[in-house]
């Protein structure tokens, strides 16, 4: 069984939300989607996990792989998001 945490999250007049240290850390991404599901009445956050480099310009595998490596995201998650990459529109699309 996987670990689950569960936290009380702070919303403020902006309509800032405050994600846990620990979870940012974990995830190694400041950009979340939150799906709101109104008949459940529930709110659902997950990190995005597409890259895009230079507002426009996409970058091959290798150089994104290369990128990464440099950053200091935990290593299943640099496979996922290589690899979310390779599948994506975006990337099998026709580029520039």
């Amino acid at each position: 069984m996987q670990k689950q945490e569960q936290v009380i999250l702070k919303i403020f007049g902006t309509g800032q939300v405050t994600i846990p240290k620990s979870w940012r850390d974990f995830f190694g991404v400041n950009t979340l989607r939150a799906t709101f599901n109104e008949k459940e009445r529930n709110i659902n956050i997950k990190p995005v996990r597409m890259i895009e480099l230079e507002d426009t310009k996409w970058v091959s595998p290798g150089q994104l792989k290369e990128d990464l490596d440099s950053a200091n995201y935990n290593e299943e998650f640099k496979k996922d998001l290589v690899d979310g990459y390779k599948k994506s529109d975006f990337y099998l699309k026709k580029k520039k």
